[in-house]
């Protein structure tokens, strides 16, 4: 096994670089693949937006909709992570654009929770 150490740097250096990339596409494509369910959800007011740039569970006990928000949250961590890296930004004001972006594309009678906690209601 000795005879493997001086690779160990290279090949945690080559799974890191490969993990990265597919985590990159991982969260891309679930999140596109997650958009029609999330976008069902908020029409039934199940879920909101929060300005912080991430969903909530808004009016559902079930288990399926937790599911689906706690996934659509770590892939837009990732999402805000990458964005702020390729911008310089941080990644809170990567998920405040990405909020705002979200609140003027979306519907009319969709729900979005203030910092504050408060739920309104798009009209």
């Amino acid at each position: 096994m000795k005879s493997y150490n001086y690779l160990k740097p290279i090949l945690f250096g080559l799974l890191y670089l490969g993990i990265g990339n597919i985590c990159l596409a991982d969260y891309a494509t679930n999140m596109k693949e997650r958009l029609s369910s999330l976008v069902e959800a908020k029409d039934q007011g199940l879920v909101g937006e929060g300005t912080d740039g991430f969903v909530y569970v808004r009016n559902s006990d079930s288990e399926k909709v937790k599911k689906m928000v706690s996934d659509e949250n770590e892939d837009r961590k990732l999402l805000f992570k990458s964005m702020s890296l390729k911008t310089g930004g941080t990644v809170d004001d990567v998920a405040k654009k990405f909020s705002m972006a979200i609140v003027k594309k979306s519907k009319k009678g969709h729900w979005f929770r203030k910092s504050s906690g408060e739920w309104m209601q798009r009209k």
